[in-house]
């Protein structure tokens, strides 16, 4: 079947035009759980929740894939059937998996994911040809103008080309962070038509809140560049009051970091997931940023920001100089 980017298939379930079986690839899980939210939504509406069944490859057996895709739904109505980590079924229930996807009830639709698939493989291959194949991937500079035309698009609002590169500049390239604040904008500016340029800087202005996780993402993924610019940002916009919240928000996330060190083999996905208090969508990249640390170096981090917490209450450096230092301990082992 078809293959599409993660915008072009978002614009075509938003138009209410679904496929019956989809495979999501691709290393953005924000981009992959919006898709899939999205599908489920608009194949099951509002009340049908009791329709949707989620499994893990690994766990998959033939009787519960037969159950979940031929058989007759409890509820009646609809059914929506996701598999994640499609990769890790069992290779002895590929045929019957692909054999069922080639006679779904029309009642029925499947939604499988995976970071990758191996192409030459003969499940990969059979898989792509009745699946619409979406490929999840960070969103180019070039492709973000469109895209964030299409969010406010799907709330009924035209946005400003200005507006648009001031939006850009500001949010970046993140799907979450950008549907999150077209989300609130839209709210904010419900009566509106259309949002212009003086609607987005006033709004940004105020409602930074996002930046807080920006900062401690990029903190954590050891991205010097990217960490100094979302700081200095963060920081020039939020005011007094917002320094706190920054800080709070690294110290939960090194927390994290360390948690999952500690548990990770020990607890179940799921219920690491429900220790830290997250979606088990956002599991992955936690423990993915935690790989880039060793234990003490983490310790070191939580040092940094507790060292900042009490100069920015005492010192009279700048406030910038002051987070760019901690950001430059956290992302240099040796502290320099």
């Amino acid at each position: 079947m078809a293959k599409f980017t993660f915008a072009q298939a978002l614009e075509k379930v938003e138009s209410g035009k679904l496929d019956s079986a989809y495979l999501l690839l691709g290393e953005d899980y924000y981009q992959r759980f919006l898709l899939t939210e999205k599908i489920t939504k608009a194949k099951l509406g509002k009340e049908g929740a009791l329709n949707r069944h989620s499994l893990i490859g690994r766990k998959a057996t033939a009787q519960i894939l037969e159950q979940l895709l031929a058989g007759v739904p409890l509820f009646g109505g609809n059914t929506v059937v996701i598999i994640s980590d499609i990769d890790k079924l069992p290779e002895k229930f590929h045929e019957f998996l692909v054999r069922s996807l080639n006679t779904l009830s029309p009642s029925v639709l499947f939604i499988g994911s995976a970071n990758k698939l191996d192409g030459r493989k003969s499940f990969a291959k059979e898989l792509v040809k009745v699946c619409s194949v979406v490929e999840t991937k960070e969103m180019y500079d070039n492709h973000l103008p469109p895209y964030v035309r299409s969010r406010f698009a799907a709330r009924g609002m035209a946005v400003d080309e200005d507006a648009v590169t001031e939006f850009c500049r500001l949010v970046g390239s993140d799907c979450g962070d950008v549907e999150n604040e077209v989300e609130k904008i839209s709210i904010v500016h419900a009566d509106k038509k259309r949002v212009g340029l003086v609607d987005v800087r006033s709004y940004l202005s105020d409602s930074r809140f996002f930046s807080q996780f920006q900062v401690a993402d990029s903190v954590t993924s050891r991205n010097p560049k990217a960490t100094l610019s979302a700081l200095r940002q963060y920081l020039e916009s939020s005011g007094a009051d917002g320094r706190g919240k920054l800080i709070w928000a690294l110290y939960s996330q090194f927390e994290r970091l360390l948690t999952v060190q500690a548990y990770t083999g020990k607890l179940s996905r799921e219920d690491l997931a429900g220790k830290l208090r997250v979606h088990p969508f956002f599991l992955q990249k936690i423990q993915e940023q935690s790989g880039q640390f060793k234990p003490a170096e983490l310790v070191a981090a939580l040092r940094a920001v507790y060292e900042t917490e009490l100069s920015d209450r005492f010192s009279t450096e700048s406030k910038e100089q002051i987070f760019e230092r901690m950001t430059l301990k956290i992302l240099r082992p040796t502290g320099e």
